[in-house]
């Protein structure tokens, strides 16, 4: 054995080879040993012994070989049962530890020589070991396999270990039991977990109060008492086994046919793992509702089921229904405003902007919102409308702006400001300003007032005519009629007298006579048909009395006639001016200025009186008051073939005191 290095031991055949090579040589030294004159008899005893020799070497060869195989068997066992990943033991009829390997020691918490001769009982915890007691009499029982999971203590700390163990009798027919030690810890607390999972699982499932079921190939294997009471019934025997088509109708609002939609949204599922959408169905009892759905795919002891929970958003929906309906008409009302408008936030950034608006600026709304007003329009970009910003939203009063020019279409715009208020009244959120062409209502307005004037001067017109006529009746009356009795009375008298009676009758009948004429001539100017404007004025400053108050004419374009009805009207206001400084004034002297420049007529009739203290002032006729001519009458009037807006002046300057 001497001969033999380790990796021999460990190399059979090379060690076989290196015995024959060291034979053949000691076999050739023996051979030569032997010299060729020695006996026959000597000769035949050596090759003997060396044959003899050669037998017992190649005997032993075959002896160290065994050995070698019986070593290398050795230590494939000591790899295949010490360094086992699992734990060997090995058991007398009473539990006593025969042999054990490292992982066995190192489970039970000591080195195997200490371990040696103990009872595994000893490792076992108590309230297992007659789990463990029963176990080994079942192995002394059966030659069938048994096993167990046993609860060990090792330094304190439990370790859950599963035993598997077999009877077996040795060649001196002593019975052992051969055990296998498997530590099952980690998948004992990850069945614990799991089992802990699950009761949460199903106590959050039984407890939640959101609907929710657990389905198998589109059918409703489980549910809660949450989805029984959303779909109306009382046990779950309704609604478990259903399909899920179970009292959907055939249709979805929206247009799809729910048998295509529910594979549609297994579908998507399947591709992303978890899955949200709507669906609409209906109870037991025929309510329809609206249901958020989400669904997850779970694994259920081994089992791919699908998690759905359901919720009742029938009336968020029907809020969301309403919100977008409110939406989609305060949209139609923006777009198919006439007014343009624009909503702004406190910090002046544009939140809406109409169609109309975009008409105004020529710009479109994707454009401009989120921007600042005052960069949409430079020319707001002034402390003033800053300021007014401010203000509105500070006080929270409405501001309303006329004659707000746009860019591109030229026009009148008036611009309300209002504030934007939220749910508390006291909180501004914003301004909303609403811009409104003005542009046609004033064009109507003006169209409206110039037809109302016309109308009022054909009225007027119509007036006039209608007193100058009735005014011209009267004087033919009073010329025709009582000035003709009176003059035929004069002359009756005379006649009868045969001279002009002197006394006060006489006179009394002259100055009748003489009024009727004044009256008449008053009443009817016939010198103004005859002789026009300027003479007739002439004509009714001579008849004043140059005693009681003189009078002064100035006249300037009046040698075009001017239309009928303007004439008189012109007439008759100086005339009532006339007769309202002689009335009133107690004045000196008059000066009538009648002047026509272009398309107007202005009259102005002054005096020195006394005047008047009221501010007074009419739209047509006007009033002043001067140092040297303490009483003014004046008016003026555009010409026009119609009856002028100044024939309204007599009336208003009768009315002065």
């Amino acid at each position: 054995m001497s001969d033999f290095d380790h990796n021999d031991q460990h190399i059979p055949k090379e060690a076989l080879l290196a015995l024959r090579e060291r034979a053949e040589r000691r076999r050739h030294l023996i051979t030569r040993a032997v010299d060729e004159s020695t006996p026959d008899a000597i000769q035949r005893l050596v090759q003997e012994l060396q044959a003899h020799q050669i037998e017992l070497e190649m005997q032993y060869e075959q002896l160290l070989l065994a050995q070698a195989e019986a070593e290398t068997a050795r230590l494939e066992y000591v790899n295949l049962y010490d360094f086992a990943p699992i734990g060997y033991l090995t058991l007398d009829t009473h539990g006593t530890i025969q042999q054990l390997n490292l992982n066995a020691a190192q489970l039970l918490g000591d080195v195997r020589q200490k371990l040696m001769r103990l009872r595994l009982a000893l490792f076992v915890a108590e309230q297992d070991r007659v789990e463990f007691s029963d176990f080994l009499d079942a192995l002394s029982a059966s030659d069938v396999r048994q096993t167990c999971e046993l609860t060990f203590i090792r330094n304190n700390q439990q370790l859950y270990i599963q035993l598997a163990g077999t009877r077996v009798t040795s060649p001196e027919n002593v019975v052992q039991f051969h055990l296998v030690l498997l530590d099952v810890s980690a998948q004992h607390a990850a069945t614990r977990a799991l089992a802990v999972s699950e009761a949460r699982f199903r106590h959050l499932f039984e407890q939640s109060a959101d609907a929710v079921v657990l389905i198998r190939n589109l059918h409703i294997m489980d549910c809660n008492a949450s989805a029984l009471r959303l779909i109306g019934a009382a046990e779950k025997s309704e609604l478990v086994g259903k399909p899920l088509s179970f009292m959907v109708p055939e249709f979805q609002p929206g247009g799809g046919r729910s048998e295509e939609l529910i594979r549609h949204h297994q579908a998507l599922l399947r591709r992303k793992g978890s899955h949200r959408f709507e669906w609409y169905r209906s109870t037991l009892q025929g309510e329809h509702k609206w249901l958020e759905v989400v669904a997850t795919y779970i694994n259920v002891n081994g089992e791919q089921l699908v998690h759905a929970v359901w919720r009742d958003i029938t009336v968020q929906r029907a809020a969301q229904e309403q919100l977008r309906a409110e939406k989609e008409f305060s949209e139609s009302l923006l777009d198919n405003s006439v007014d343009g408008i624009i909503a702004l936030d406190r910090g002046g950034r544009i939140t809406a902007w109409n169609r109309e608006v975009e008409k105004y600026a020529g710009l479109p709304e994707a454009q401009v919102v989120g921007q600042d007003i005052f960069s949409i329009f430079p020319t707001l970009n002034t402390p003033e409308w800053q300021q007014l910003f401010g203000q509105v939203l500070r006080s929270g009063e409405q501001v309303v702006l006329n004659g707000i020019p746009f860019i591109v279409r030229p026009g009148h715009y008036d611009a309300y400001i209002v504030p934007l208020r939220g749910e508390q009244q006291d909180d501004i959120s914003g301004v909303l300003i609403v811009v409104r062409d003005m542009t046609e209502r004033n064009r109507l307005i003006e169209e409206t007032t110039q037809l109302k004037l016309s109308q009022q001067q054909e009225v007027l017109s119509a007036i006039l005519s209608t007193e100058e006529a009735e005014r011209k009746r009267i004087a033919e009356a009073l010329h025709n009629g009582v000035g003709q009795l009176l003059y035929a009375a004069k002359l009756h008298l005379e006649t009868r007298l045969g001279r002009p009676p002197r006394d006060e009758a006489y006179a009394l009948l002259n100055e009748a006579i003489r009024m009727t004429r004044t009256i008449s001539f008053e009443l009817t100017p016939g010198i103004l048909e005859d002789f026009g404007l300027k003479f007739a004025l002439e004509e009714l400053a001579r008849r004043i009395p140059r005693g009681s108050l003189p009078v002064h004419l100035h006249f300037s374009g009046l040698d075009q006639p001017l239309p009928r009805l303007m004439e008189v009207a012109v007439y008759r206001i100086v005339q009532e001016l006339f007769n309202n400084i002689l009335k009133h004034a107690q004045a000196q002297e008059a000066f009538i200025h009648v002047v026509r420049e272009n398309d107007k007529l202005s009259i102005s009739v002054e005096d020195n009186g006394q005047g008047f203290e009221s501010p007074a002032t009419s739209l047509l006729t006007t009033a002043s008051v001067c140092p040297a001519f303490r009483t003014a009458w004046g008016c003026s009037a555009a010409l026009s073939p119609s009856i002028p807006a100044l024939a309204k002046a007599p009336s208003s300057a009768s009315s002065y005191p």
